[in-house]
């Protein structure tokens, strides 16, 4: 049996047990991970070589391939050919070379044949036979087709991406397009293009055989990032490594396949995607073409054996912990016993035992004081804590209906992102921080049609619950004015004369309502007492608007509120926002002002209404360096496509 915690038994084994553990920690740690950088850097040399082993044996078979259409445009720049020749080494390529499926040759208008505008040759296996065809159709306009048109532009060999052969291999293939040239009148010139197809189902046996430890697997990804071989075969042709990365948020594999196609080899921690636990990738580029090689192995396989031995040291340890242990509380219970029924009495009335009964102690030494002292303070914690459980019940009901205000008045305002997934124009975030559990910030958005949004952002005067109940009448009153065709100060006088009625506590609202047109880029607004909003461009200009149409809402009726009109541009930002943004204080008092505010604003020209909202959160939270928020933070972003 352990000893019981502050005993004399109990400090002396954790004094004991925790030099003994702290030692034997040092040790332990020092051991696993100076092991575990030895298995890792094992286990990429090993990855290294089977990459770089595979690697070098597709690239001797695509090398081999390659070298074929530059043999043929030298001999076609080189000798004078007419047709029957050209069919006949097409014919001698495809069936002398079992990787080739097709093999074309194709001239520019007139070039071959000044009587023909196409002039063409395509060659290829169907059912074991070869066939002899052309690209000359009128409709297909082999000129205008990537892979002529590319490497007639680059004036050097490309290799496509690779693609189905619907309806005629019926498998996975890429072309390897080289142009071939001839002098006329003292000047170089394009002549054509010699192409070869290859068939890729020799590529994916060889990549699927790969294999480290027992789960690990290999992939290629072409110079776009598209899998060419992959275990998964839903991901060949139809996930690149970047969509991958988008739709798992591994932010990491996109870097990862940015350095792959730029043809550059490393070993690096990955999570997740095929492989839901972490795990480590090596990469490697291919020679003949801009593809590249990665193999995955799980960390767990890794470091199987590492973990295996570990966990027999830490069992041995912990047994040995446990010997240690009993053999130091055997000894002290025989030096303690004297202590042990005070102790026992003090550790039920420390555990809410209040009326336990303590043994009687009649040493006049320090244990009786103790004794004595316990005794009185034995009366005086029965009497505090039934005053307490009293003052308690009060504080969480209290807080309990406190917590549930927040709900219902976070509730009322929209908090999924993006809003409006399936529209391509426009880009919304906004959050809201109350200052206390309940607040008077608000804001919200809603098209009226499909062209037309209303965003709106407003700050009763006031915080807690009274501010917070305002917000929800006001947010209710916008919600039901609002029909097809009605002006933004329509709506707003509408509101000011029913938040008027029976206003005795004198509440009020400043707001600033907007009618965005996504179509034409227009958007009428009203501010009614509320803070100027900003204009950011995608240059980073920033336009103040700065127009106020009228006082805050629910004080007086004076005149009819007005409205102005600004001209939007693709990819302008609308910030909107309340005084607890510009007004947000630092623990000496300082405000962040509009000045700071607006040197932020500069920063997120580039970025997602999402990314620009956090930006300047993270920004006043920055600023105020851990001072209590002094008011209710509110702000939207509304980015224009």
């Amino acid at each position: 049996m352990l000893p019981k915690k502050h005993t004399f038994a109990f400090r002396l084994n954790l004094y004991v047990v925790s030099s003994i553990s702290l030692i034997a920690f040092i040790i332990f740690t020092s051991y696993y991970f100076i092991s575990r950088n030895m298995f890792l850097d094992a286990a990429e040399q090993n990855a290294k070589n089977i990459t770089e082993k595979y690697v070098n044996q597709i690239d001797a078979v695509i090398g081999k391939v390659a070298k074929i259409p530059f043999n043929f445009a030298m001999i076609v720049e080189n000798n004078i050919l007419d047709e029957k020749k050209l069919v006949l080494m097409l014919q001698n390529i495809v069936a002398n070379n079992e990787e080739v499926y097709g093999s074309a040759v194709a001239f520019e208008p007139f070039s071959f044949n000044k009587d023909k505008y196409f002039s063409s040759h395509y060659v290829y296996r169907s059912d074991e036979k070869i066939i002899t065809s052309d690209l000359n159709d009128p409709k297909y306009e082999y000129f205008y087709q990537d892979w002529y048109q590319i490497p007639a532009k680059l004036g050097k060999p490309v290799w496509s991406e690779p693609y189905y052969d619907e309806g005629g291999g019926n498998t996975l293939m890429t072309t390897y397009s080289v142009p071939f040239f001839r002098t006329q009148n003292g000047a170089t010139e394009l002549w054509g293009i010699i192409t070869i197809d290859i068939e890729l189902d020799w590529l994916d046996k060889i990549v699927s055989s790969i294999q480290i430890y027992d789960t690990g697997f290999a992939f290629v990804i072409s110079y776009a990032g598209t899998f060419v071989t992959h275990p998964n075969r839903n991901f060949i042709m139809n996930q690149t490594i970047f969509s991958l990365s988008e739709e798992f948020n591994i932010p990491s594999l996109r870097d990862i396949g940015r350095k792959m196609i730029a043809k550059k080899s490393g070993f690096e921690k990955l999570n997740g995607v095929t492989i839901k636990d972490d795990s480590r990738i090596y990469y490697t580029p291919f020679n003949s073409n801009q593809w590249a090689l990665g193999v995955i192995f799980l960390d767990k396989e890794l470091y199987a054996d590492l973990n295996n031995l570990s966990l027999l040291i830490v069992v041995i340890g912990f047994f040995g912990l446990i010997f240690i242990v009993t053999t130091i509380t055997t000894v002290s219970k025989k030096l303690t016993k004297p202590l042990n029924l005070f102790a026992n009495a003090a550790t039920e009335i420390g555990s809410g035992k209040f009326n336990s009964k303590l043994p009687e102690i009649n040493s006049k030494d320090e244990i009786g004081e103790l004794f004595n002292s316990f005794k009185q303070m034995q009366f005086e914690l029965n009497n505090y804590i039934k005053n307490l459980k009293e003052t308690t019940a009060e504080k969480e009901k209290m807080q309990s209906e406190l917590r549930i205000a927040h709900k219902i008045q976070m509730d009322m305002v929209p908090k999924i992102f993006p809003p409006f997934p399936e529209r391509e124009d426009v880009d919304l975030f906004a959050i809201l921080e109350s200052a206390k559990e309940v607040g008077g910030d608000l804001y919200d958005f809603f098209f009226i049609d499909d062209e037309k949004i209303v965003v709106l952002v407003g700050d009763v005067a006031g915080k807690g619950v009274p501010a917070s109940l305002f917000m929800a009448v006001t947010r209710t009153l916008i919600r039901s004015k609002i029909i097809k065709g009605i002006t933004s100060s329509q709506i707003i006088d509408q509101i000011n004369r029913d938040l008027m009625q029976n206003n005795d506590s004198q509440l009020f609202v400043t707001l600033l309502l907007c009618i965005i047109d996504l179509k034409t880029k227009t958007m009428e607004y009203t501010s009614a007492g509320h803070n100027p909003a900003y204009i950011v461009s995608e240059k980073g200009e920033i336009t103040v608007l700065k127009d106020r149409h009228g006082m805050a809402l629910g004080l007086f009726d004076l005149q009819p509120y007005k409205s102005s009109i600004y001209q939007m541009e693709k990819g302008d930002k609308f910030v909107l926002y309340t005084d607890g943004v510009n007004e947000a204080m630092d623990k000496d008092g300082n405000i962040y002002d509009y000045f700071r505010l607006e040197n932020m604003l500069v920063k997120m020209q580039k970025l997602s209404a999402k990314e620009s909202t956090e930006l300047i959160i993270q920004d006043i939270k920055k600023f105020a360096d851990g001072a209590e928020q002094s008011d209710d933070i509110t702000l939207m972003v509304v980015t224009l496509k």
